[in-house]
């Protein structure tokens, strides 16, 4: 799961509940459901995200896909993954996945000296995919329990375990030592934090998300139960069969 940069995510975080604390009084007040304790303030935080992806995010990776060719876009989004293999080795060596942690390490070596240090996948094609792996899912395999659901301004669906997973996943992010960030380390430009992640994300799963957040009878019941499968299907080992679409930038 790609992560924001924490060290913005107390100023993300206050600003959410402050969205949250103008819910107007008069609303009746949501029972708690199990595993998610603070569903009000979920709910009204979830609330500013559809907002943000309906009148911001969304129509910026409508203009994405247009100004950014085929090509372009490809190369954008393996280079933000390629950036991430760090993260997926040392949380596979913490498991005890030796053969993973070997065919994701092969995978760095090949992208980054055949494949112009990323932005080409030529891995993909010598039988070595990603294995997306992160702090979290290495939490849920030593039994820690999820805890309560949370969902963050502007990042969406998480959990306490997630939450405090990501902290760790920073620490095995190249970016976080070398004074760059993700986006600029791809474009060599110097564009503002979690801008470029976001937009491509929302841009590789557009229809998905439309009908996640639009179809939906309730958006908040289904994101939750999407996101909270797929975490327990990436913790059980079982075949992910359901979409990737929780970076930690992707406004839910």
């Amino acid at each position: 799961m790609r992560f924001a940069r924490f060290g913005r995510l107390i100023a993300v975080i206050a600003i959410g509940l402050a969205v949250s604390a103008c819910a107007s009084s008069d609303d009746a007040p949501v029972a708690a459901t199990p595993g998610d304790p603070y569903e009000q303030t979920n709910r009204a935080i979830h609330g500013f995200n559809v907002a943000l992806d309906r009148n911001v995010l969304r129509p910026v990776a409508q203009g994405y896909d247009i100004v950014a060719v085929g090509p372009v876009k490809l190369i954008i989004s393996n280079g933000l993954n390629h950036l991430e293999l760090p993260i997926d080795f040392a949380n596979h060596l913490l498991q005890g996945e030796m053969t993973p942690a070997a065919r994701t390490l092969g995978r760095f070596v090949v992208n980054t000296v055949y494949g112009a240090a990323g932005l080409l996948d030529p891995a993909t094609e010598f039988g070595l995919p990603r294995e997306q792996n992160d702090f979290g899912i290495t939490l849920g395999k030593y039994g820690v329990e999820p805890g309560p659901y949370l969902v963050l301004p502007f990042l969406g669906p998480s959990t306490a375990r997630d939450l405090g997973g990501s902290v760790v996943d920073r620490a095995f992010s190249p970016t976080t030592y070398f004074g760059f960030s993700d986006v600029e380390a791809v474009s060599g430009a110097p564009l503002p934090i979690n801008v470029l992640d976001p937009v491509d994300a929302r841009s590789q799963n557009f229809d998905l998300v439309d009908e996640l957040l639009y179809e939906s009878a309730d958006s908040y019941v289904t994101l939750r139960s999407v996101y909270l499968q797929r975490r327990a299907a990436q913790i059980g080992g079982e075949d992910e069969t359901l979409p990737d679409i929780f970076d930690e930038e992707t406004t839910q």
